[in-house]
């Protein structure tokens, strides 16, 4: 992380913009106070990667499977859980 003032990013800013794209955080201050963060955008994720990912395992795993997987454990199976026991 890098810290710079306002007048020093103003002065210099494609050098900070520089140092952004290349993965670091430059914080920018005010009276030595952080007010802003300059930083890479990240890129896009892919709708149709993302979308195919929640549908991977459709039909491998049924409604019952998945009522017991989503449920709430009882506290003797948290406490197994914990223990190794599962």
């Amino acid at each position: 992380m890098i810290q710079a003032n306002v007048a020093q990013v103003k002065a210099r800013l494609s050098h900070f913009l520089r140092l952004a794209k290349a993965g670091e955080k430059v914080v920018i201050c005010e009276r030595n106070r952080p007010i802003a963060e300059l930083t890479a955008v990240r890129p896009p994720v892919d709708r149709a990667l993302r979308e195919s990912a929640f549908g991977m395992y459709a039909g491998q795993v049924d409604e019952k499977e998945l009522e017991d997987a989503l449920r709430p454990m009882t506290d003797r199976e948290a406490d197994e859980f914990v223990q190794g026991g599962l």
